[in-house]
């Protein structure tokens, strides 16, 4: 066999390999995206809401947590919010605490990410649950974001953490967040948040 023909052919392999590469980490990436995994544990340390405007988390985390699935909320107040969703979350966090039915004090602690990301969520959530001496997380998003949710804290936290989605899904297309949740899973891989 000549060089040349030995040469193309290594070439033609190493293409091949790539795209089912490329096609398998899509597939992947598509079932976490639009198939997220989620949980619903029966009781953590604190319920973890991070940013977002266009669904219930911040009311569903409540109701987890007036059900008794934990005792405290961390909300994600970036500094960047404007407009009305900036002011329902500042009303969400003026609210605490929260007295459950049963008369439990359901404490509400917003705090800024250390950068207005989900990975400056991320960083500034463990550091929290760290001070406060959380073992366990249960952190509410939306359907598109659960499986990189998950896989920033699982980088960073040292407990168990749990993630979920609401009730009410967000009104955010499937294409949309297949292509933004693709670039961020990208940008997980390349620089982890931890």
């Amino acid at each position: 066999m000549r060089p040349r023909s030995r040469r193309r052919r290594s070439i033609v392999v190493l293409a091949l390999v790539f795209v089912v590469g490329l096609l398998v980490t899509g597939l992947a990436t598509a079932r976490a995206v639009l198939f997220p995994e989620v949980d619903s544990p029966e009781r953590v340390s604190a319920i973890l809401v991070v940013a977002g405007a266009y669904d219930d988390r911040y009311v569903y985390a409540r109701s987890l947590a007036e059900e008794g699935v934990a005792d405290h909320i961390l909300v994600s107040q970036p500094p960047s919010t404007t407009g009305r969703y900036a002011d329902v979350i500042a009303s969400y966090c003026a609210s605490t605490p929260v007295l459950a039915r049963d008369g439990r004090s359901i404490d509400v602690e917003c705090f800024a990410p250390d950068v207005d990301t989900t990975e400056g969520e991320t960083t500034a959530a463990t550091r929290i649950a760290r001070e406060r001496g959380y073992e366990s997380l249960l952190v509410v998003t939306y359907w598109g974001h659960v499986s990189r949710v998950r896989m920033y804290f699982e980088q960073c936290f040292d407990g168990p953490v749990y993630v979920t989605d609401t009730p009410r899904p967000t009104s955010i297309s499937r294409r949309y967040a297949l292509l933004h949740e693709t670039g961020g899973y990208f940008k997980a891989f390349l620089k982890p948040a931890c």
